[in-house]
């Protein structure tokens, strides 16, 4: 069909049909051009339909995304921002989807992810890197249960002064990028990215996994419809001696200590230094069931504390992360311990007497334990009733 093309984005085919354009060849030409190494030939079958319409077009939106038909230069970003949205959605609850470039070793066997918020260096990142190492994506990652990378091996976006629509694209090729491997690399390190604007010399900084897991569960898309989301991060956190933040002023600088996590003769990964926390099938969070109601009472003594539904849960270091849905929340300190013996539901006197035990007696107990049930309350990963009502 001279009005679609085929490519193949992160391991199934997709159709780009753009025959509802005033000159389909036109564009279809160029989305050859930029994404090249993902166009399919044989341009039989597909597993996905991609079919954006016109702005002002009579079709349902839900169904086909509006990009403008415009001259100006400004459709391929438009395009790319499209359908990296519709793959993303595509592919939600799959795998683990991190808003990521990734990169892999010149022999293709092993790949590293370097996860970062937009327009805090991620295509700048791989343009750089992939000089001299193979290019998977400058945007979307997928790690799937195996520890296996595919990436959106998408043109990259670079931001443009007075471009129109604010970046252009360039191919992969154009740019000189290494080779994408065919089969997907494993997963060799999980990295954070963070650019300073001083002169800094490039380094590894260590960091919590706490920590880590804050800093990507924003950049990841619908995690919490990932079976074990943060064991998930959290085992890939580790790969290659992690978690830690590579902190840089110019990337290029930093190629050196990228090259080194792709070493096939790094030193084996730790051991797991954390504490799983699945909810049984009943405390489980569900979409239908809303996030449930603060508790608006007095937290007195005998009134009983449970945990409420959540998605996945870390311990480690006296800190717990918490996953709810697309609600993430870090605990520490006494409100930590309080979730963590709410395993089974305890009344507030019974809360007062584990913490006396745990972290020792306190003159101001009372109202600590108030604030910190007040806190969990709000932030919906207890819930509370009167002991009469709970039986």
């Amino acid at each position: 069909m001279v009005d679609s093309v085929v490519l193949r984005l992160l391991g199934e085919r997709w159709r780009v049909d753009l025959s509802a354009y005033s000159d389909p060849v036109a564009l279809l030409g160029r989305v050859r051009e930029l994404w090249t190494r993902v166009v399919d030939e044989a341009m039989e079958g597909e597993d996905v339909c991609f079919r954006p319409v016109p702005e002002g077009e009579d079709v349902p939106s839900t169904l086909h995304p509006r990009i403008a038909d415009r001259a100006d230069g400004s459709f391929p970003y438009a395009f790319s921002r499209a359908i990296t949205q519709a793959v993303i959605e595509r592919r939600a609850g799959s795998a683990l989807l991190l808003h990521a470039a990734g990169l892999a070793s010149e022999d293709g066997r092993r790949g590293v992810v370097l996860v970062a918020s937009s327009g805090t260096g991620k295509s700048t990142a791989a343009r750089h890197l992939g000089q001299q190492l193979g290019y998977l994506s400058d945007e979307l990652m997928m790690i799937d249960e195996r520890e296996e990378l595919q990436g959106l091996t998408k043109p990259i976006s670079l931001i443009v002064p007075d471009f129109p629509g604010g970046k252009d694209e360039s191919s992969p090729d154009a740019l000189g990028l290494g080779p994408t491997p065919i089969a997907p690399p494993r997963l060799a390190a999980m990295v954070c990215l963070s650019r300073a604007d001083e002169a800094v010399e490039p380094r590894f900084d260590a960091i919590s996994l706490h920590e880590l897991i804050a800093e990507v569960v924003p950049q990841t898309s619908s995690l919490w419809r990932v079976d074990r989301p943060l064991q998930r991060l959290a085992e890939a956190a580790q790969r290659g001696g992690g978690p830690f933040r590579l902190s840089y002023a110019e990337i290029a600088d930093a190629e050196p200590l990228v090259h080194g996590l792709l070493d096939a003769d790094r030193s084996p990964d730790g051991v797991r230094e954390w504490s799983e926390h699945r909810p049984s099938e009943q405390e489980r969070w569900r979409e239908n069931e809303g996030a449930g109601a603060v508790f608006d009472g007095d937290f007195d003594d005998d009134v009983v504390i449970s945990r409420a539904p959540w998605t996945d849960a870390i311990e480690q270091d006296g800190e717990v992360s918490v996953l709810a849905g697309a609600s993430f929340t870090r605990v520490a300190g006494i409100a930590a311990t309080i979730w963590l013996c709410c395993a089974h539901p305890r009344t507030v006197a019974e809360l007062g007497d584990v913490l006396a035990r745990e972290h020792g007696p306190h003159p101001d107990a009372v109202p600590l334990i108030q604030a910190a049930l007040q806190e969990l309350s709000a932030r919906r990963l207890v819930s509370a009733a009167v002991a009469e009502a709970a039986q």
